[in-house]
């Protein structure tokens, strides 16, 4: 889907939200107070992750088979839908964000997809959302912030275990985080490994403070290096990421023969 480019620079307030919209070279950027960069969108090729971070996000894709169920927790301009609707138009998405006006206007804009039978837009707060669902799901991509940073529930020991709980036996979560300190990370990472009974691995993200987690519900049979690059390549081919770059980073970035490696 391509999309015209009628918007200019302007401002979005909302009960949860301030934020400046710039449009610049076919890009249109979601920044917050203090010019902090939320989101991009391609309004040319809206399917292409321009950020980095959410690029590397979609790594899990490499530990499940093709998602049925994806939940997304967080939708911002739109990208990781965009992006999933593309490369996987068969699968049933839900999407959720506690701010209703922001989703309504960036509709408007038509920015964001209406929702249809395949995609489901559901307003309320992610933690409230993940605690009352009795729907599991095949991948969950976890890309809610509290301003600049993951907020403190996402790191509670109960939060990981109620999305390990509506996480499918197939399926997988993923994490993009910003957190304040190495000490709270491995906090988290050490109580997910827990969770997932170390089935977990993390990916940095060069040039960005963005820390990616996978977490993966069941061990995966063991699979050598030769059967990654292969199954990389082929995720690489049909899903408009480099996989083979990101397998890359996750060797150099985890201890070989601990947790998903």
């Amino acid at each position: 889907m391509n999309m015209e480019a009628p918007v200019e620079n302007f401002k979005i307030r909302t009960a949860y939200n301030d934020l400046h919209v710039c449009h610049r070279r076919g890009l249109l950027e979601l920044r917050s107070r203090g010019n902090a960069l939320q989101s991009v969108i391609d309004l040319q090729a809206p399917e292409r992750l321009c950020l980095k971070n959410l690029q590397h996000l979609m790594f899990a894709l490499l530990f499940i088979p093709e998602p049925e169920r994806i939940l997304v927790l967080g939708t911002a301009a739109g990208s990781l839908i965009h992006y999933l609707r593309h490369y996987l138009p068969q699968t049933r998405i839900t999407a959720v964000d506690i701010d209703a006006e922001l989703v309504d206007r960036m509709m408007q804009l038509q920015i964001l997809p209406l929702a249809d039978d395949r995609l489901e837009y559901v307003h309320a707060d992610a933690a409230a959302f993940i605690d009352a669902s009795r729907q599991c799901f095949d991948l969950t991509l976890v890309d809610v912030f509290n301003g600049a940073r993951s907020p403190s529930w996402l790191l509670r020991r109960d939060s990981g275990e109620a999305l390990h709980r509506i996480c499918s036996e197939r399926g997988a979560v993923s994490y993009n985080l910003l957190l304040a300190s190495d000490h709270d990370f491995k906090s988290f990472y050490r109580s997910l490994g827990q969770i997932y009974r170390d089935n977990t691995l993390c990916l940095p993200v060069q040039g960005y403070e963005n820390r990616i987690v996978c977490a993966v519900r069941q061990p995966q049979p063991e699979a050598g290096m030769n059967e990654r690059l292969q199954r990389a390549s082929v995720l690489s081919s049909g899903f408009g990421i480099d996989f083979m770059q990101l397998l890359s980073v996750a060797y150099n970035s985890n201890q070989s023969g601990i947790g998903l490696l």
